[in-house]
């Protein structure tokens, strides 16, 4: 028996012991020093000394931190990542019914590429019909829309003519329908998520930025005006209806105050409410610009400050909130045969991060063919240059887009070592100490 390649050491403050984080196996274990040198001993080729250490070593095989002898983790890395690539469990599709937005954020995600294009009725209907053609090659067991925008609720005529053509085709296949609206808020009606709940809306996501005068001087009206207070009575008027999770953006000009949004929340009694409550850092989008807005949870987060990470954590962890772990950042959607992004013209992206991009293009609603940027996208096979990277479970290559803003090709790798070793670890540390 030998120790897997994939097995991350973390030392605990204060003492001897360890956790072990395997990365493929997303096992998670502490272990005391007389442990960690059974395993080295054990991998040396040295025999076990007795029944208990026996015990032990079978329990660690369980958990895929020790592994037999013969095991080429390699073939099961390489098995791995083609079995996610082909997965036809779960359809996912990303639809853009607008590039619109109402609001003048200071940072966005689409800015240079928004136009004022809508998703009109044939362009719905084109777009309702490629997605049952998919479905009826792939059979999956879930179709998960994603409206995203701009602004997605600005065309919400849209979303209920596809969310219901969408649901009565996946009941007919016995396929389960998910429905994710990305919005910042400010059209959230109860009557709207009310309509579109028989057809499967699972989960609604909002961004707020800190308090009312921290998030106001960020995401504002073209006109101005803020919008905090109108986000917070859209949301508690939807509260207990559907999930809901709070995303935001920080850096230091808005970070010191989101303890305070915190305070707000829980004063209204919304622990129960929100799925979860999460931050990310201000980006870079295509064009070089600071962004705040993408479609996916994660993209790239190397150059985060690690204590403003775990400090921000901790504070919606004290205070009763639900928080994604943030430890793993893939592997990304691109790499997914099964997953597409559609825009309000009906071209189809890889991913939303491309959208706009006419280069990125890799074909549209009405073909049932893609070009050849999609096998770019599909090929690419970023895991098997960072083989020997025990993180590469946590990434596979990292995100295409961040590659592309990085180095001007999305075909290269993003490599988010330094956030696994300053961030992603220090998170694993923090929960094992604190619970």
């Amino acid at each position: 028996m030998k120790q897997s390649k994939f097995n991350i050491f973390i030392p605990l403050d204060n003492n001897d012991d360890h956790m072990i984080f395997n990365t493929f196996t997303d096992s998670r274990i502490i272990v005391n020093k007389e442990l960690t040198d059974m395993m080295k001993r054990t991998s040396n080729g040295q025999k076990v000394l007795n029944r208990e250490e026996e015990e032990y070593l079978n329990q660690l095989k369980e958990l895929g931190i020790m592994v037999d002898d013969e095991v080429d983790e390699y073939i099961e890395m390489e098995y791995m990542f083609q079995k996610s690539r082909f997965d036809t469990s779960v359809l996912n599709i990303t639809i853009l019914p607008t590039y619109v937005c109402n609001l003048k954020c200071i940072y966005c995600f689409q800015e240079g590429v928004q136009s004022r294009r809508f998703m009109n009725r044939d362009t719905c209907r084109h777009t309702a019909a490629w997605i049952v053609k998919r479905m009826e090659n792939i059979r999956p067991k879930v179709l998960r829309l994603v409206f995203y925008g701009g602004e997605p609720l600005l065309n919400t005529k849209a979303i209920r003519f596809l969310a219901e053509v969408l649901s009565n085709a996946a009941h007919e296949r016995s396929i389960s329908m998910k429905i994710n609206i990305i919005t910042n808020g400010v059209l959230l009606k109860k009557e709207l998520v009310e309509s579109l709940l028989p057809f499967g809306l699972k989960g609604i996501k909002v961004t707020l930025d800190g308090d009312a005068a921290a998030h106001d001087s960020r995401r504002y009206y073209k006109s101005g005006k803020g919008t905090f207070h109108k986000i917070l009575n859209n949301i508690l008027a939807i509260r207990g209806k559907v999930g809901l999770r709070i995303g935001g953006n920080f850096d230091d000009s808005n970070k010191e105050s989101i303890p305070r949004l915190l305070d707000i929340l829980k004063e209204k009694g919304l622990e129960k409410d929100l799925v979860s409550v999460d931050f990310k850092p201000v980006l870079k989008n295509m064009n070089g610009a600071e962004t705040g807005e993408a479609f996916c949870e994660t993209c790239t987060f190397s150059d985060i400050d690690v204590r403003d990470f775990i400090w921000l954590k901790r504070e919606i962890k004290d205070r009763g909130f639900m928080t994604r772990e943030g430890v793993a950042l893939g592997p990304c959607e691109v790499s997914k045969e099964y997953s597409y992004t559609i825009d309000p013209s009906g071209n189809i992206y890889k991913c939303g991060g491309f959208v706009g991009m006419e280069e990125f293009v890799i074909g549209d609603i009405c073909s049932d063919e893609f070009n050849y940027k999609h096998t770019l996208f599909m090929t690419a096979d970023l895991w098997k240059r960072c083989r020997d990277c025990p993180y590469i479970f946590l990434c596979g290559g990292g995100c295409r887009s961040a590659a592309f803003v990085k180095g001007g090709d999305f075909r290269e790798i993003a490599c988010e070592k330094d956030y696994f070793e300053k961030v992603a670890m220090e998170i694993l540390k923090d929960s094992a100490i604190n619970n």
